[in-house]
């Protein structure tokens, strides 16, 4: 499994406030976990704001988040930053990068 961070650059700053991005794990095809919405892992996994993403890893998100080219056809599941509260000094890139860790643990684990 393989963690990937992306910076929030989607939604303006100002209009209200969120934290650094959003942090995912790449999950391979012999994962329990492949393929399963991310509303199937959230009774599994605890995460910041429980996952809010899962979908295909296709040629665009490769080219998109600057992934690998055999990180194509793994299955993503993610969590964001933009939940009620959220802002920058309370989720900094190193936060998010250590609940992504924490996130590709726990399915480790499993």
């Amino acid at each position: 499994m393989k963690v990937v961070i992306r910076e929030n650059t989607w939604l303006p700053r100002g209009m209200f406030d969120f934290g650094w991005g959003n942090g995912y794990v790449l999950i391979p095809k012999k994962s329990r976990f492949y393929g399963k919405h991310y509303d199937y892992i959230n009774v599994i996994v605890d995460v910041h704001g429980g996952l809010t993403f899962s979908g295909l890893v296709n040629t665009k998100m490769v080219e998109d988040w600057g992934l690998d080219k055999e990180d194509e056809g793994k299955w993503c599941v993610g969590f964001d930053t933009s939940h009620s509260g959220d802002n920058l000094s309370k989720w900094s890139k190193e936060k998010v990068q250590k609940e992504a860790e924490k996130l590709k643990k726990q399915l480790l684990n499993q």
